[in-house]
């Protein structure tokens, strides 16, 4: 029998989450941002892209590349992508 996981994350991997998330706004912001207002919209726009690819390489259970419980790889890119989804519509 094979038990499945739990649906919840720990507190150390939201907490990773969002670090990352953070450093890829941050980063973005550096290079793309023109203003300091930014700063929140790309912050916001990653952190929802990250929980978007988590809760995708979830459901699809792809397992490429993890950190404990969480999917770096998959939550990496649609992070980046909400970012210059964010740019892109000039939030």
């Amino acid at each position: 029998m094979v038990a499945e996981p739990d649906a919840m994350m720990s507190e150390p991997t939201i907490l990773l989450a969002v670090i990352l998330a953070s450093v890829y706004a941050s980063a973005f912001h550096v290079i793309k941002g023109k203003t300091l207002m930014e700063l929140p919209i790309f912050w916001a726009a990653s952190l929802v892209g990250f929980a978007i690819g988590e809760a995708a390489a979830r459901f699809l259970h792809l397992n490429w590349f993890r950190i404990g419980e969480l999917h770096v790889v998959e939550g990496s890119i649609i992070s980046i992508v909400c970012l210059f989804i964010a740019r892109w519509l000039k939030v």
